[in-house]
């Protein structure tokens, strides 16, 4: 039984680094290409954000990564991990310890009805309730003492600890990373949802320009009876709902702003400057295989460290069934008087090996036993769950990124037919041909399909966005 046990455990000692996505069954239905086509591209390194060219989204991310409260505390949520593992990595060493003790001690004599010859000799001076003399005696040691403390490691136990806390340490060091990234995006997003509310600012005020200007000369047309007052009415109403989109869309820019500037750690007063159109360009992504993301994610890469952790943990568990081997060591020196306490003749020192095997635990290591290796099936599993959840992601990015290619299109193409319609109508009702509502629709149309415009091009970026997070962007 006990050479099966120590079979076992250095099989899950073997075992647990080679815990690797290879040894899954789902990477063997893993094909050799994505669905949809990953854009032609360079490869994203270092500042991904500084592919988009925008200045002012340089300095964004400048502010962010010297003041973010988010950044700093993922800065500092890191270092306290390291310290865990530092911690936990000492018990493979002797602990030591240098101590140094003083006491006095007194003792009436008299009491137990001993003299001051019993002892050689004793004070005087104190007297007992019945008026006699009272006899003590008195005696100090001073001490210097250095112990030593070590487990001799004879089935891996501490080791198997240690490299627990090293996979625990490894897969806070991914997350971390992985947290990191994502709140990058998060920041970039945020960016251009305020550039895109900007622009939306803009064309607001744009509308009201353009319905105030109608309303103005159907007005002025009205005061020479060339018009009724049904085309005023129109008119002053299409422009109070101008103002009310106008108002709306600063509010919903303000808002965005707000956000922004919480997250690079600065006082939100909503007066952050964007730039003033989305840009042009968007960072490309290079190429690869589907396969290559199990080596790219930083989640996966935490997952497959949790379950190395629990494997360890397993094969340390096992080998609590077996004896346990501790050395302990001692030297010093003892003497009454103080001056002494560094002499060599005064030196005292003591040695143990002390050896101990569990008998009954109540069942407690059986079950610490079980529990370990049910949590590493768990782990296991969250391997498998967090690789579909990658490549779902990375899949759904580039379904996306096709359709707001699509979309994009058939915006720009329904803005510029709406403009082209907007022109018409106004010649039209110049020449009486058509009513006023039929300008104030057209209007209408042209102003929304340039909103939805710059939706789509705002989408178009977020995607692009997403996809380089699915795919594991520059981290290594």
């Amino acid at each position: 039984m006990k050479k099966f046990l120590i079979s076992i455990s250095l099989l899950f000692i073997s075992c647990a680094e080679t815990i690797t996505t290879k040894n899954l069954a789902v990477t063997n239905s893993i094909p050799d290409h994505w669905k949809y086509d990953i854009p032609n591209s360079t490869e994203i390194a270092g500042k991904w954000w500084e592919a988009f060219e925008d200045s002012t989204l340089d300095d964004v991310f400048q502010k962010f990564h010297s003041n973010s409260p988010d950044l700093k505390s993922i800065a500092s949520r890191l270092e306290a991990a390291k310290q865990v593992y530092k911690i936990s990595s000492a018990t493979r060493l002797p602990s030591m310890n240098l101590g140094l003790t003083g006491s006095s001690r007194k003792q009436n004599l008299t009491a137990f009805g001993l003299s001051e010859d019993f002892f050689g000799g004793g004070q005087n001076g104190d007297q007992n309730s019945d008026g006699s003399d009272v006899t003590s005696f008195s005696s100090r040691n001073y001490g210097l003492n250095l112990s030593m403390q070590w487990e001799i490691d004879l089935w891996r136990r501490v080791f198997n600890q240690t490299k627990a806390s090293e996979k625990d340490y490894d897969a806070v060091k991914y997350d971390l990373s992985y947290l990191t990234f994502s709140m990058q995006v998060q920041v970039a997003k945020l960016y251009f949802s305020a550039v895109e509310s900007y622009e939306q600012l803009k064309l607001a005020e744009e509308t009201l320009e353009s319905v105030s200007e109608l309303a103005d000369m159907v007005s002025a047309r009205y005061e020479k009876g060339l018009r009724s007052s049904l085309d005023v009415r129109l008119t002053q109403s299409s422009v109070s709902s101008s103002k009310a989109l106008l108002e709306n869309r600063r509010l919903g820019h303000t808002f965005l702003l707000r956000r922004l500037e919480a997250m690079l750690g600065e006082y939100p007063d909503g007066n952050f400057l964007v730039s003033s159109t989305l840009p042009s360009i968007i960072p490309t992504i290079q190429p690869n295989l589907p396969a290559d993301i199990l080596d790219r994610r930083p989640d996966i890469k935490s997952a497959i460290a949790k379950a190395q952790a629990a494997a360890y943990r397993t094969a340390e568990s096992i080998s609590s069934y077996f004896p346990g081997l501790i050395l302990t060591s001692s030297a010093g020196t003892s003497s009454s008087d103080l001056k002494d306490i560094l002499n060599e003749d005064y030196q005292v020192w003591s040695q143990a090996v002390s050896l101990g095997l569990p008998i009954f635990q109540g069942g407690r290591i059986r079950a610490n036993k079980k529990m370990s290796e049910e949590l590493q099936k768990v782990a296991e599993q969250d391997i498998i769950k967090t690789i579909i959840s990658a490549f779902s992601e990375v899949e759904q990015s580039l379904f996306s990124e096709k359709s707001n290619t699509i979309l994009l299109e058939a915006y720009s193409d329904a803005a510029g037919q709406a403009e082209a319609a907007f022109k018409l109508s106004r010649e039209r009702y110049d020449s009486g041909l058509v009513g006023l509502i039929a300008v104030l629709d057209s209007q209408q149309r042209w102003f929304q399909a340039r909103s939805q415009v710059l939706v789509a091009k705002k989408t178009k970026i977020e995607t692009r966005l997403n996809l380089i997070l699915a795919l594991g962007g520059e981290l290594k």
